[in-house]
């Protein structure tokens, strides 16, 4: 698995994924995918089986748990995602996943999207 662990403030960690290894959870069933995009981005083209969640309405309060498979955000280049990231730590999460490049590094890797 190729994960990248960055410490923030001591006590919260952001871990970045690479596109082909979230693949692999997804495909494995380890995993589930967030979007963070808006609603018309992620109309025009998705990663398959991805979740809808845009910043604009993100609530780190009440972001779901879900113990069974690991969460993990993404945005089009990863911006948005470590902004969702960065609120759900202050939330009081301690580990948070995000896919480092959006879904421009996942289509980078010839990984497949669906499309309207």
């Amino acid at each position: 698995m190729s994960a990248q662990v960055l410490h923030i403030e001591d006590t919260s960690e952001l871990i970045e994924h690479d596109p082909r290894d979230v693949f692999a959870q997804l495909k494995a069933g380890e995993a589930v995918l967030v979007d963070v995009r808006e609603v018309n981005e992620y109309e025009n083209e998705r990663i398959p089986g991805a979740f809808l969640m845009p910043l604009s309405f993100f609530d780190a309060a009440h972001f779901p748990y879900i113990s069974e498979q690991r969460v993990i955000l993404m945005c089009a280049v990863g911006k948005r995602s470590a902004a969702a990231a960065k609120q759900l730590m202050n939330a009081g999460f301690t580990t948070v996943h995000h896919m480092k490049g959006g879904l421009t590094a996942w289509k980078e890797h010839g990984l497949s999207t669906d499309k309207e």
